[in-house]
């Protein structure tokens, strides 16, 4: 069925060919990466399959927007990457204003500043902010998946907007019900982000109960070639099959423009409930109440951040400076790769190299340290190399 993917903007193209007519504007765009990682691990450590998705990789989208009037626009987008290939968005847009605007379809929700520019092609180094992670950090077997992979692709509705209070200050706000995060069991330990990202069954609701979230945002125009933008972030819902266990997604992020550098930073957490009623699931004693009696569920809190500064250095030439990084905390399964407290620092330089429009050279280097692994790493380094082409 995935191979299908690829033909639902030539369907769309199809159903609305009897309006041609009527004048309908369609643009055809896409971006394409090619990246190779090496993680140089030694002989002790020979890096099984489970440390990262390490050699060459590609992330390849295709997206066809259409104006069907000044007031209405649909928009595909196909991806294709690690997870093969994957219906990135399939939406209606209805503009009433500025101030309103209704999206109906599979969209990525907004949340945060990087699910913004989460496409290779507008973001200056290989790999996402580790909170924002879908599967290139190292170690991600032991350590675990990000705060909220991007881009968080999910179906339902949103309605958004945005007000101008003078000709330097903007206010902008989002807010939606869609499927949510979930996982494939009634017992859960975390999100099952896989499942999340799978096609069918998976793009149906696993327990019919929508999530909830929004974002409100803030635009000011300090001076003439000085921006600050700063928002706040929140998501709200059950993840198992039978709605008991819930998870709660919190962010704030800023970004500020200073003539040409560009500074970015983003904090974001995520507490989810865990089933418990058993012992024996977990590793650490669990709480009885008054009266000896398990508690049905207990907690984990995975929280991330991203601090990065763009400086052009020449015409053509971008130098990158970002920390990032992650943190678990909670009672983990028996056998666990990860002690209570666990988590991971990232130190990364990039640079980008525009070789024409549309064409680019990435590379980086990358410095982790770790704390809480069972295995007793502490240290690991990943380089990348990576041309991409956007048109």
């Amino acid at each position: 069925m995935r191979s299908r993917y690829p033909m639902l903007p030539v369907c769309l193209v199809g159903v609305l060919a009897p309006l041609a007519a009527e004048s309908i504007d369609l643009n055809l765009a896409g971006s394409l990466q090619l990246d190779y990682l090496f993680t140089p691990f030694t002989s002790a450590d020979p890096r099984p399959a489970t440390h990262t998705l390490d050699g060459f990789t590609e992330e390849l989208s295709l997206k066809l927007a259409i104006d069907i009037s000044p007031h209405a626009s649909a928009n595909v987008k196909v991806c294709y990457g690690c997870h093969g290939f994957e219906v990135g968005m399939a939406y209606v847009d209805f503009r009433l204003s500025d101030a309103f605007n209704i999206r109906a379809g599979r969209f990525s929700p907004t949340f945060g500043e990087f699910g913004l520019r989460h496409d290779p092609g507008n973001h200056r180094l290989s790999d996402k902010p580790l909170p924002y992670d879908m599967g290139r950090m190292l170690r991600m077997g032991e350590f675990g998946r990000s705060v909220l992979p991007s881009p968080y692709v999910d179906n339902g509705i949103e309605l958004s907007g945005s007000h101008f209070f003078g000709p330097r200050f903007q206010m902008s706000y989002a807010a939606y019900a869609v499927s949510g995060l979930r996982a494939q069991t009634d017992t859960p330990y975390d999100v099952d982000f896989v499942a999340s990202h799978s096609a069918s069954p998976f793009y149906i609701d696993n327990n019919s109960q929508p999530s909830v979230g929004g974002r409100l945002g803030f635009n000011a125009r300090l001076a003439d070639r000085v921006d600050l933008s700063f928002g706040g972030s929140a998501m709200w819902g059950a993840y198992d099959t039978r709605a008991r266990m819930t998870y709660t997604v919190l962010g704030a992020d800023l970004f500020l423009r200073v003539v040409r550098t560009n500074v970015r930073a983003e904090y974001l957490v995520r507490r989810t409930d865990m089933y418990a009623a058993d012992q024996a699931r977990f590793e650490y004693a669990l709480t009885p109440s008054a009266v000896g009696v398990l508690p049905e569920s207990v907690f984990q809190v995975r929280d991330g951040w991203y601090v990065e500064v763009e400086q052009p250095i020449l015409r053509n030439l971008d130098l990158i400076l970002r920390w990032d990084g992650m943190r678990r905390r909670g009672n983990t399964a028996p056998g666990s790769a990860v002690d209570f407290s666990s988590g991971v620092s990232r130190w990364t330089l990039g640079a980008q190299y525009v070789i024409e429009r549309g064409y680019r050279v990435k590379a980086s280097a990358e410095s982790y340290s770790w704390w809480g692994l069972r295995s007793g790493v502490t240290q690991d380094w990943a380089f990348h190399l990576g041309a991409v082409a956007t048109f």
